[in-house]
């Protein structure tokens, strides 16, 4: 929760009644960054397939497309979206069907603005797990990338090297002899700068 008190989550509200849906509506901008509403389950459907908000709260009996087979469509859709159902019917059944769906939280009617902020709280603390746990997974793959980039441009010098114990060229794998700092330059990140040692100095320009 940011310090305006809202929630960085979207959250889709599917409610047939318009003075319920708007009196709801309302809690739901003060408490949360996107909020989009449909009256009926199939508008519902068509919103959540378009936005893809972070906890769908709906009610249960409406035309066209009811509740729980909204839910359960979104469900086939993402079986981990956060689905909180609210309902003014105390019928056993309902709270059995809607286990059966997976729901996350019941709210009954007339909803208790605590309850439902509770329930929006834990649904967004497991949306906010999973968005970073999701983060993380993307920083370490560009890690292991970046990390296999920088392996891929490391050449290594391993082994024994044939060397020519007169000129020092090498002998490469295909039998070719090679001077040493190609060798070298070819087969690693090494670059050169040339200069002359004292021995040599000593034999190629006696007197300097």
């Amino acid at each position: 929760m940011n310090e305006q008190g809202r929630f960085d989550i979207s959250i889709l509200y599917v409610e047939d009644e318009p003075a319920a849906r708007e009196e709801i509506l309302v809690f739901l901008q003060r408490r949360a960054r996107e909020v989009f509403a449909a009256a009926n389950g199939r508008e519902g459907l068509e919103l959540f397939r378009e936005k893809r908000p972070d906890i769908v709260i709906t009610d249960i009996r409406m035309p066209i497309l009811d509740g729980l087979e909204m839910a359960k469509q979104i469900r086939a859709i993402d079986r981990d979206a956060k689905i909180v159902v609210t309902s003014a019917h105390g019928d056993t059944a309902y709270l059995m069907q809607a286990i059966d769906v997976g729901i996350d939280a019941y709210v009954m009617k007339p909803v208790d603005a605590g309850k439902l902020q509770e329930a929006i709280r834990k649904c967004a603390e497991v949306v906010e797990y999973r968005k970073e746990a999701l983060r993380h997974q993307r920083e370490l793959q560009r890690s292991m990338e970046e990390l296999q980039a920088a392996l891929g441009k490391v050449k290594i010098l391993s082994g024994l090297l044939p060397i020519c114990a007169s000129c020092k060229k090498i002998r490469n794998d295909t039998g070719y002899w090679e001077q040493i700092e190609t060798y070298i330059r070819d087969r690693s990140e090494a670059e050169f700068t040339h200069g002359i040692c004292p021995d040599c100095k000593k034999i190629y320009f006696p007197g300097v």
